[in-house]
């Protein structure tokens, strides 16, 4: 009987213990993150010498009052990349009031686009108020 007691109390102070945990960075300010919502998107069947365009979703991580404007960049790809005259897109990218996500054009343009896919990156600049999210790998061809 004096073991059950011992266990009793030892779980007693256990419970006690872990209940006392705080959360008080909860409601710290965090910086905003802003990206793509899909890791790839691919732009297939483009004119022999034309374009073909496309729409890419974003998100921000939190909701503002006002209208904001994010920077899009374009990032080389690690293998079989297409040269920056076959891309085109939208250099910025404004979430409107209250609004979470958005969109931009991206548009191929077949300068020297071919059979085999190639690819360029697009991400969101990052600063010291901005966290650069989801990247988008971006493949393109005839």
């Amino acid at each position: 009987m004096k073991k059950v007691n011992i266990l009793i109390v030892i779980l007693t102070i256990a419970i006690v213990a872990v209940s006392c945990e705080t959360y008080d960075d909860y409601n710290t300010d965090r910086k905003t993150v802003v990206g793509f919502t899909t890791a790839t998107k691919n732009i297939n069947n483009i004119p022999e010498g034309g374009t073909k365009s496309t729409t890419v979703d974003l998100f921000v991580s939190d909701l503002s009052s006002a209208a904001r404007t994010f920077t899009i960049v374009a990032i080389p790809a690690d293998s079989l990349a297409t040269a920056p005259e076959n891309y085109t897109f939208d250099s910025t990218v404004t979430f409107p009031a209250n609004e979470r996500s958005a969109t931009i054009e991206v548009i191929a343009v077949d300068n020297s686009i071919t059979e085999e896919r190639a690819f360029f990156k697009l991400a969101v600049e990052g600063s010291t108020d901005i966290v650069s999210g989801g990247i988008v790998l971006m493949g393109v061809k005839n």
